[in-house]
């Protein structure tokens, strides 16, 4: 693939993101966003506003603080976030009781996992860098997991903690194996969806 033109700065401090764009020849630097991803109160977003409103808003933060002097033919900059949606959103857990329980929601069933994405084309003007142009999209992978046992569950979280990760578990490690069907980009499962995204890099 080619380069891009211009320098690409992920906005995300996620190794897995940055693993994909590596796998597939895209040069980029890591800058992460340092936000507050609650939601504005009342809001009623879907899940897929959800995850285009965070990824904007990270891609936004990095934006903001970038130097032009550092980026005088400009830049892009993108922003990305991830959940998994069965029912409800589910978040990350923040224990081991709670990724256990999470996983259990899971168990023997379909769940989606939704990227929203903010791709930003920022240039120098008037002492700053400003958005010049902004795409902004969702990709949805169906999931469908096994029967797996609660003995399962516990040896897994123990030896693979899943406190950074929406859903409790990562596809590609060795909790794949209960993954049954896939519909969709599994580098979406991973955190990019990267066969969508390949069409605007």
């Amino acid at each position: 693939m080619a380069k891009n033109r211009l320098p690409l700065i992920l906005a995300s401090a996620s190794l897995r993101r940055a693993e994909i764009l590596e796998a597939h020849g895209i040069e980029h630097v890591v800058i992460p966003s340092e936000v507050d991803e609650t939601l504005p109160p009342g809001s009623r977003f879907t899940p897929e506003q959800t995850t285009i409103y965070l990824a904007e808003l990270k891609a936004k933060a990095v934006l903001d603080i970038l130097d032009p002097d550092d980026w005088p033919q400009g830049c892009y900059i993108l922003g990305v976030d991830t959940i998994v949606y069965k029912d409800d959103i589910i978040g990350k857990p923040i224990d081991e009781a709670d990724a256990l329980r999470i996983l259990r929601i899971l168990r023997n069933t379909l769940h989606e996992v939704i990227s929203g994405v903010c791709l930003i084309l920022a240039k120098p003007k008037g002492g700053k860098l400003e958005v010049m142009d902004k795409i902004l999209f969702s990709d949805a992978t169906t999931v469908c997991f096994s029967d797996y046992s609660d003995d399962e569950i516990l040896a897994y979280v123990r030896a693979n903690p899943p406190y950074d990760k929406s859903g409790s578990y990562a596809i590609q490690s060795e909790w794949g194996k209960h993954a049954l069907k896939i519909d969709g980009d599994i580098e979406n499962v991973i955190g990019l969806p990267y066969k969508k995204l390949s069409g605007y890099l």
